[in-house]
């Protein structure tokens, strides 16, 4: 148990640290050219809040699986700072619901703040781990 509170205390000091300063050192790519190597499309990573793809530090891309349609609602598990969840929120319209799940609180301050500043209102984040959101079971993007 002592292992993995230290392991989760470790990962949630890497990612408050990518949320406060990417432009770090870390031990793994991050931002725009990241995205697009792993398929995201420049249509998708245009409309970005304030350069929110900056601060894309994902592990991949499963838009061309999900196929998103307008209306749907879907959770984007460990979103960080928001690019996905604001992509999907664009492809679901104003008439569906994305929400961003995520445990570092620094990682959904930024997300809250990109999202808010950007206007969106289908977009809502919740403090939780991804095995534990307290959502009913809607689509999911992982």
């Amino acid at each position: 148990m002592l292992i993995a509170l230290a392991l989760e205390a470790k990962v949630k000091d890497m990612y408050t640290e990518v949320a406060e300063s990417p432009h770090g050192e870390f031990h793994f790519e991050m931002g725009r050219t990241m995205a697009e190597r792993l398929g995201y499309s420049p249509a998708d990573l245009g409309p970005h809040p304030l350069g929110g793809d900056r601060f894309f530090a994902g592990v991949g891309h499963f838009f061309h699986l999900a196929a998103l349609k307008q209306g749907e609602r879907v959770v984007d598990l460990g979103s960080g700072s928001g690019m996905d969840t604001f992509i999907a929120a664009l492809k679901v319209d104003p008439h569906g619901r994305v929400v961003g799940v995520d445990m570092t609180d620094a990682q959904l301050a930024k997300a809250r703040r990109l999202a808010g500043d950007a206007g969106f209102q289908n977009v809502t984040y919740r403090q939780a781990y991804i095995d534990d959101t307290g959502l009913e079971r809607p689509r999911l993007i992982v």
